[in-house]
């Protein structure tokens, strides 16, 4: 008896490898399937700007990360002088030093420039293509940092407006594999039926530049959960984001696209020692718990011996 419908994923022309960089940027899927990679030993970013909901404000940043472009003290903004807010990232400080923050998000920021050099696959995931603009400026914000709603203007990009907008960053990215997803995350505080036009606009505008840039594909990461999936035991309580279930089953056919068998077999060997360093013993003296570490640090050994890119 078949209970559910199967997302029918092709296996990718080409694969991700643990001795290869890649860098995530954008909405949920890009921190869940970042925190996978990193669990599993891969080279990931170390995603400075956070969880980026809207297509503009993602290509802002990878325009940011193209052109090693630091930020200054003009992208910062004092909030009644109550907090300094980064309208291009995730990240507000209490602290109202404007130098102080810079310092410590440049800090962060040349982290994922350096990075950025040397990647060889990027992974954007689109959440929401309502933007919110910043009166004052007019400038599309990444997060509007629980700031009174009174002060932005919403409106719903485009098809055309997204694909301008990412045109001129796919054709300084062409020598890099990218892959495109959308959020399963629905933004139901927009209502159901303006979430429904956010997702359709963001995959017509994926569609179109996966058509145009052969080196950029889609994984349907909305589609397993929204279709295959499709039960609210798939959700947590607020009935919007996937469980841990959920994202499991994701990444695992997330790995049945992108990694080769000897990938899988490794990231299968890794998980195992991962899971063993969180063990947390009931006695870390006792006799029994140290053969438990040793074993585990042989383990390691043997396993960085015949992959030295590893890095424990």
């Amino acid at each position: 008896m078949k209970l559910t419908t199967a997302v029918n994923i092709p296996k990718s022309d080409f694969k991700l490898q643990h001795k290869n960089s890649i860098t995530l940027i954008g909405s949920c899927f890009s921190q869940h399937i970042g925190n996978k990679l990193a669990h599993h030993k891969f080279k990931t970013n170390p995603n400075s700007f956070g969880t980026v909901f809207n297509p503009i404000s993602i290509a802002n940043n990878l325009h940011r990360l193209i052109k090693q472009e630091r930020y200054n003290e003009t992208d910062f903004y004092n909030y009644e002088n109550k907090k300094i807010v980064n309208f291009n990232n995730q990240f507000s400080s209490f602290d109202i030093n404007t130098s102080t923050a810079l310092a410590e998000q440049n800090k962060e920021l040349i982290q994922d420039i350096t990075h950025f050099k040397t990647a060889n696959t990027l992974i954007i995931t689109f959440g929401t293509a309502w933007v919110y603009q910043l009166n004052e400026t007019q400038h599309i914000v990444a997060n509007c940092h629980k700031i009174p709603n009174t002060k932005f203007t919403k409106k719903l990009f485009s098809v055309e407006e997204i694909i301008i907008a990412y045109q001129p960053i796919l054709e300084q990215l062409k020598h890099i594999n990218i892959i495109f997803t959308v959020s399963p995350v629905r933004h139901s505080k927009d209502g159901l039926y303006e979430n429904n036009l956010s997702k359709s606009t963001l995959h017509l505008a994926i569609n179109q530049l996966t058509q145009q840039f052969k080196n950029c594909n889609y994984f349907p990461a909305y589609e397993i959960v929204i279709d295959e999936l499709r039960d609210y035991r798939f959700y947590n309580d607020d009935l919007v984001h996937p469980t841990d279930l959920a994202v499991n089953y994701v990444w695992e056919r997330f790995s049945e696209c992108y990694f080769s068998e000897e990938t899988q077999l490794l990231n299968t060997q890794i998980n195992k020692i991962q899971t063993a360093l969180n063990h947390k013993p009931f006695n870390p003296e006792s006799e029994e718990y140290q053969k438990f570490l040793a074993n585990t640090k042989n383990q390691i050994s043997e396993l960085t011996k015949n992959y030295s890119f590893l890095n424990f």
